[in-house]
């Protein structure tokens, strides 16, 4: 591809533009939570048994998980003609809880060893009566923009309840694959890996921000897998993540989430991914022939162009409601193979055009595997990412690697 090249300091405009939205978000959010936490505080909390306490935080841990299941599977334009329906089928289903449960914690003294939990909990609650109140003020007419908050805010209550998991059964669960063993992926406090867990890194010089996630179970003496993943146009790193977590946590994969300069993908951030890569590689100990590059959306169409260029930095490319734009090729670039994951009823990329780019790359001598999904428009599939990476696990057979899956369709080619 044709690199723009852009200096540091215009680079670091556009970044400076992203985290100065960022803070204000993020500082906007901080003031609504103190001041839900801070409401009518009774003027005793009661005690309780820890046992019961722990029962009722499991309980609303249930909830909570529930919730974001439903905000995960409930693609964005199965709402252009519903949105009433669906404001009032999550104010019925969660809201007087949410309400009753966040009075409740309000008036208990958690033991000491849950308060963390407890504040945490409090907090996704408010959150959640965050995004019931905004779909309410929607008055049943759909946004993106109300949606996309409404998203935002979600990947908020993770961010407050990941770290605390421990305390809520349900929500251990919830960044599990099914087949997953908890006790592996999830090791003692004494025995997670230094450095692992979520991270993010701000925007440096020609390298962008990104989010790393390193499983708690990583181990520095074998090679890990790597999966560098590009949000859509108007994303973000710290929110894309969580679309991949839970199968990395699961199946073994250090976790890349890269972050535009911009609002999307430009020629500029090519270099900026390179970049990533090599810092993640002098961090952990990295499998250089096991690295999926993948993207959605803008981001899956930006993965073309980079994977493209840069052929042997990669050793499969997942595209999922991408297109293919005119791009600079490497002499190698068809050695890349290719996965696509396509909606039938995409509304911003149609699915013919999307048929002839198959055809387009497997003349050019791409291995092209091609899931057209029924019914499906211009979102993220749920469930796609478990195929996406039965399909790398075969085009490119690990050695014997630590993971937590146990289902038999994802066993390692060397053994768990």
């Amino acid at each position: 591809m044709t690199v723009e090249r852009w200096s540091v300091d215009q680079l670091g405009a556009l970044a400076d533009e992203w985290m100065a939205e960022r803070e204000a978000f993020l500082s906007a959010l901080h003031t609504y939570l103190a001041a839900q936490l801070s409401q009518s505080p009774p003027a005793q909390p009661h005690l309780i048994d820890p046992a019961v306490y722990d029962a009722e935080l499991a309980a609303i841990g249930e909830r909570l998980s529930s919730f974001l299941h439903t905000m995960e599977n409930t693609p964005w334009y199965t709402l252009q003609h519903r949105m009433a329906e669906h404001q009032q089928a999550l104010e019925t289903q969660y809201g007087a809880a949410a309400r009753d449960a966040a009075a409740r914690l309000a008036a208990l003294q958690p033991p000491a060893e849950a308060m963390a939990a407890h504040v945490a909990v409090r907090q996704a609650l408010a959150i959640l009566q965050h995004i019931l109140q905004i779909y309410q003020e929607a008055q049943g007419q759909f946004s993106l923009t109300t949606r996309q908050m409404a998203n935002r805010l979600a990947s908020q209550m993770k961010y407050h309840l990941y770290p605390v998991r421990h305390h809520l059964p349900t929500m251990r669960r919830y960044w599990l694959l099914e087949n997953a063993d908890l006790e592996a992926c999830e090791p003692a406090a004494a025995h997670v890996a230094p450095g692992s867990g979520i991270q993010r890194y701000e925007a440096a010089g020609p390298r962008g921000a990104y989010t790393c996630y390193v499983p708690e179970y990583y181990r520095a003496d074998q090679a890990w897998p790597v999966l560098l993943t590009l949000h859509g146009g108007s994303g973000n790193d710290e929110d894309f993540v969580w679309t991949w977590l839970k199968y990395a946590k699961s199946r073994g994969y250090l976790l890349v989430s890269a972050k535009s300069f911009g609002p999307t993908w430009f020629p500029w951030d090519a270099p900026s991914l390179l970049h990533i890569l090599d810092e993640v590689q002098a961090r952990y100990r990295v499998d250089p022939e096991r690295v999926l590059l993948t993207g959605l959306s803008d981001g899956g169409s930006f993965s073309y162009e980079v994977g493209f260029a840069w052929p042997e930095r990669f050793h499969g490319l997942a595209v999922v409601a991408g297109i293919l734009r005119p791009h600079q090729r490497s002499a190698q670039a068809s050695r890349l193979p290719v996965y696509i994951a396509h909606g039938a009823r995409d509304q911003l990329f149609p699915v013919s055009y999307i048929r002839l780019i198959v055809d387009k790359l497997r003349e050019w001598g791409h291995e092209v595997t091609y899931h057209e999904l029924t019914d499906f428009g211009h979102a993220y599939p749920p469930g796609e990412n478990a195929v996406i990476l039965d399909w790398f696990e075969k085009i490119s057979p690990a050695p014997s690697v630590e993971r937590c899956d146990t289902s038999s369709a994802c066993s390692p080619a060397g053994g768990a």
